[in-house]
């Protein structure tokens, strides 16, 4: 008996100590055994990425067919505002914490308690502005949403250390299983709430629901307790970086939400549901393929700046390779879209499809020009790249303005035009290395015409077809026939690019084997 209570003793102590320990080791970035990290953490963020895409979708699938286009609208109309707070609570606290090389107890119990006080004051700073949004979009119901939604600026505040010392221990694992079972929560929750007929008020309760899940799993996988002090001195002396981070996402706001906000404030809630869903659907193929490129190219072109010619190569391969892959799918998106809206999302979306056939055009021409921001990065012409998406976001600006008269479907085609105003940026980038319009159009206009002859193939397919399939058998088929002849059109039209992925393959194959 006396060996069995001195043994549980033991085992309390040593759990004691773990949990003392593990906040201690995230004091110092360490080095030790940092390949196998980053491969494992690559490996758990990649499989993050596929999960939450098909969450995505899939819910999203379920839920138009249990709520109304208005209700995805209204949520829309509160996002634009909740976004823009949530900037202001991503002050750049996590960053500082996970960039320095050395931090103490007192800088993260300081970081701590400055991101509570900032959820805090979030909280009431969109309640406050509920009552506004609500005149701004002539919606009573937005103002109601947001005046719950706002909680969770409360809730996020309470866990920014811990997910930066998830970051610094480079528990990715860890991250990954708080990301997708808090997910899983607010969509199963959002879901039977839909189904027992709540509306709109199921993305509330749901978007809290997983809220509150993911602070309990947050604290109970980093045992990190806040102590009562403070050093103002460390959190004037971060300013200046936390100021960096944040004009970098103001501007990500305002090119993602301009259009949501004049959408709904011009046309209104059933038209911007109608929009928000055709751009999600698109924006997973853009940002899931070409924001996670866009942190690999970037230390990679860094490393090439002084050696002009093997950076001009490198751009020209992962140009090509970007949009060989992006183009068919913006297109293919485009061009399935009467198959795919009603499969996804029920007969009562069909209004939808041309909205989605015109994004899917702007994506395919948008992710295709992704590599420009991390060659702006790596010349260090920050500034000259924010100048271009000002000037890109002024042009949506008053293409929606000149639009949305005509309706949503005008207003997604004007959208779909100004993307080619991504052709500037992307010739102005390729020039800081030496590069012209005819290396454009060598990265460009084979996809762009393999796609355009795979759109056409689907086509004439859907007409001969006619009366013989329907549902997931002809967007199965349709998807295998614009495959097959895209795949041979680029091929036999440019083999350069088949040459590109066989080069990237075989770079790969080393990396495999070490990580095995």
């Amino acid at each position: 008996m006396a060996h069995a209570a001195m043994e549980t003793m033991t085992q309390q102590h040593t759990s004691k100590q773990w949990k003392h320990c593990i906040v201690r080791r995230a004091f110092v970035l360490h080095g030790d055994n940092l390949g196998h990290r980053v491969v494992r953490g690559a490996s758990f963020t990649l499989l993050g990425i596929a999960l939450r895409t098909v969450m995505t979708i899939g819910s999203v699938s379920i839920l138009a067919r249990l709520l109304l286009p208005a209700d995805f609208g209204y949520l829309a109309m509160a996002s634009v505002v909740t976004e823009l707070a949530m900037l202001f609570g991503n002050f750049g606290f996590a960053s500082v914490l996970i960039q320095q090389r050395v931090i103490n107890r007192l800088q993260i119990d300081t970081v701590f308690w400055a991101s509570a006080l900032l959820g805090f004051f979030l909280t009431i700073a969109v309640f406050l502005l509920s009552y506004v949004t609500s005149w701004l979009f002539h919606e009573p119901m937005v103002g109601q949403i947001m005046r719950v939604l706002c909680l969770n600026f409360a809730i996020e505040g309470l866990i920014v250390v811990h997910g930066a010392l998830i970051s610094r221990l480079m528990r990715f694992y860890a991250d990954f299983w708080m990301q997708f079972l808090s997910m899983m929560c607010r969509v199963l929750v959002t879901i039977v709430f839909a189904w027992q007929g709540y509306g709109v008020w199921s993305f509330v309760i749901g978007t809290l629901t997983g809220g509150v899940f993911r602070l309990v799993i947050n604290v109970l996988m980093i045992p990190y307790r806040p102590r009562l002090r403070f050093n103002l001195p460390y959190l004037k002396s971060t300013w200046k970086t936390n100021s960096s981070y944040f004009a970098g996402g103001l501007l990500f706001y305002a090119n993602t939400n301009v259009d949501l906000f004049l959408i709904g404030r011009m046309i209104g809630a059933t038209a911007l549901g109608y929009y928000q869903n055709s751009r999600s659907l698109t924006d997973e193929v853009r940002y899931r393929i070409s924001a996670p490129l866009q942190r690999v190219l970037f230390p990679a072109f860094s490393s090439l700046q002084d050696n002009t010619e093997w950076l001009q190569l490198a751009v020209l391969r992962s140009g090509r390779l970007l949009a060989a892959f992006i183009f068919p799918m913006g297109i293919g998106i485009a061009a399935t879209a009467n198959e795919l809206v009603p499969i996804l999302y029920g007969e009562k979306w069909l209004a939808m499809i041309p909205v989605v056939k015109l994004l899917g055009l702007s994506t395919a021409l948008k992710g295709s020009t992704a590599i420009v921001t991390p060659l702006f990065n790596a010349a260090n012409r920050v500034a000259l790249s924010l100048r271009y998406s000002i000037f890109g976001s002024i042009i949506v600006v008053l293409s929606v303005l000149a639009a949305s008269p005509w309706g949503i479907e005008a207003v997604a085609g004007a959208i779909a035009l100004s993307a080619l105003y991504s052709l500037v940026g992307y010739r102005v980038g390729l020039g800081l290395i030496g590069l012209g319009w005819s290396s454009v159009w060598s990265m460009l206009a084979p996809p762009m015409f393999a796609s355009a002859l795979m759109w056409g193939a689907i086509e004439v397919a859907r007409v001969l077809l006619a009366g013989h399939l329907a549902g997931w058998a002809s967007l199965v088929w349709y998807i295998t026939l614009g495959v097959i002849v895209y795949t041979l059109v680029l091929v036999l039209s440019s083999p350069i690019f088949l040459g590109d992925l066989k080069a990237v393959l075989i770079k790969l194959r080393p990396t495999v084997i070490q990580s095995t």
